[in-house]
């Protein structure tokens, strides 16, 4: 039966067998990871299954570079930034600095490399800063995804990153580290602390008074809300990147491990099964409100600045605007981030037709839009989305992202999965 479906594999993609590296990204990388590059890119899978194919013969370079030294059991002295070849399998060779064969898996850094944030000289919405945050290696810049920042308010506006069929994917087992500042962006607020939740309640405090104990109750404070997520990106080298504060505003708990997780996840899943190449534009939009003392709603700010400016505002809405390209298609995800609003007032914050409750099959999408301490959540489409929050860059949009497809790489899944294609733990 095997061989039967391996020659069938065969005729339909005309694939001649050839000696081959191939790696998976939940069965060969390791941690730390060194960061990876390939024909002067960061790594990427090279099919939706997580898989990286190279012919014997083809490159790539692994640095650990801000981190100690690359190691492995077969090298016979230490590199900071070196090449390996592939031999076979997930053998590859180097014997500059390797003993014979070497499997990848045990290729590892003395720890996890720094990631860091660059300044550029390009603009955003209201003329606010662009942010990269990647990686510089041997003095050129591999950046993950970029960051429109508002350095007056301390706000991030939005991330920019692509999702593509391999994203969902990703490399397992990553520990979370730490979220940094590395170009003191917060100056002198002192955002470590301020994040904390001792921190975050107090600054609520400042603002709503004694009624800051009805808020922050049980799991529901406030936490250090990605935008870009950690499990977007596909190896241990994004997803650590991730945790900057130039991709972080301040969200509630439930949201963030509710509605807003569950639009993560069902993303990633949706992007693979339809085999989207998108774009995604992950932001926040206005400043919640809670009552105070006095029952009158308030703004929310996490601290003054040293001009007694609020900065750092706790966002009303979290969005994911996701746009393919190739067909000039896209579509709005919006969730409110208040767990205090009453229904009624929840579906007056809709700011544009629902399409998520308006008929349109999004039966891919597992949240739960009416559950409050999940977050209240909505769709719309680009242009009426942008009628609202005009944050986003100019981008041609023809109609919605809805659709499946199928293509080959599904057959190709369907004959090959199983014996051929992704190694099995």
């Amino acid at each position: 039966m095997f061989q039967r479906l391996y020659l069938l594999y065969l005729l339909i993609f005309n694939v001649e067998e050839v000696q081959r590296c191939r790696l998976n990204s939940r069965n060969h990388f390791g941690e730390p990871l060194p960061v990876i590059i390939k024909d002067g890119k960061l790594l990427e899978p090279t099919d939706r299954y997580g898989n990286v194919d190279l012919t014997r013969g083809e490159n790539l370079t692994l640095s650990c570079e801000g981190s100690g030294h690359l190691y492995h059991p077969s090298m016979n002295h230490e590199e900071i930034t070196a090449t390996i070849t592939c031999d076979t399998g997930e053998y590859f060779t180097n014997n500059a600095w390797l003993n014979g064969s070497a499997g990848f898996t045990s290729f590892r850094c003395s720890y996890p490399p720094p990631h860091v944030s660059e300044r550029t000289n390009r603009t955003c919405f209201q003329d606010n800063r662009i942010y990269e945050v990647g990686y510089r290696i041997q003095n050129e810049w591999y950046p993950i995804y970029e960051s429109c920042f508002d350095e007056n308010r301390l706000n991030a506006i939005y991330s920019k990153y692509t999702q593509k069929p391999y994203n969902a994917n990703y490399q397992t087992r990553v520990e979370r580290p730490y979220f940094i500042d590395d170009n003191n962006i917060y100056r002198s607020v002192g955002v470590e602390s301020l994040f904390s939740p001792k921190g975050q309640k107090n600054g609520v405090a400042n603002l709503v008074g004694s009624r800051v104990n009805s808020y922050f109750v049980g799991d529901q404070l406030l936490s250090r809300g990605h935008l870009a997520a950690k499990t977007d990106f596909v190896y241990a080298f994004g997803e650590r990147a991730t945790f900057h504060y130039v991709n972080c505003a301040p969200q509630w708990t439930g949201f963030n491990g509710g509605n807003w997780n569950t639009l993560e996840v069902d993303l990633r899943n949706h992007v693979n099964y339809a085999n989207y190449y998108t774009i995604i534009y992950t932001g926040t939009y206005g400043v919640s409100s809670l009552m105070n003392d006095q029952y009158q709603r308030v703004h929310l700010y996490l601290t003054e600045d040293y001009n007694n400016n609020q900065v750092v505002p706790v966002p009303e809405y979290f969005y994911k605007v996701v746009y393919e390209p190739s067909t000039q298609k896209g579509i709005a995800f919006i969730g409110i981030n208040n767990p205090y609003y009453s229904v009624n007032e929840a579906v007056d914050m809709f700011f544009c037709p629902d399409l998520c409750r308006g008929g349109l099959d999004l039966s891919w999408l597992s949240w739960h839009p009416n559950n409050p301490s999940e977050g209240f959540t909505f769709c719309c489409s680009v242009p009426d989305f942008r009628q609202t929050v005009r944050h986003l860059p100019h981008f041609e949009v023809t109609g919605l992202l809805t659709y499946y497809f199928f293509d080959k790489s599904l057959i190709y899944f369907l004959i090959c999965y199983r014996f051929l294609c992704v190694p099995h733990s």
